[in-house]
């Protein structure tokens, strides 16, 4: 039986590539070991709340990002 289709607003369909060192994917991978989910469902949560973060943080006007 096949799956239904998704939505196509729910469809993810861009992939988003950042090179890392062997170390720091390793580090990474550590870290979703035992994540039912996955790397990508991980990654995903945690860049997508860092950048949400990021954007409703008002900006000081003496400080520099990184």
């Amino acid at each position: 039986m096949a799956r239904p289709v998704k939505e196509p607003h729910l469809r993810m369909n861009i992939d988003l590539r950042i090179p890392v060192t062997a170390e720091q994917k390793e580090k990474l991978m550590a870290a979703v070991a035992d994540n039912p989910n996955g790397f990508a469902a991980w990654a995903r949560e945690v860049l997508l709340r860092a950048a949400e973060k990021r954007v409703a943080k008002p900006k000081d006007k003496g400080s520099v990002s990184p």
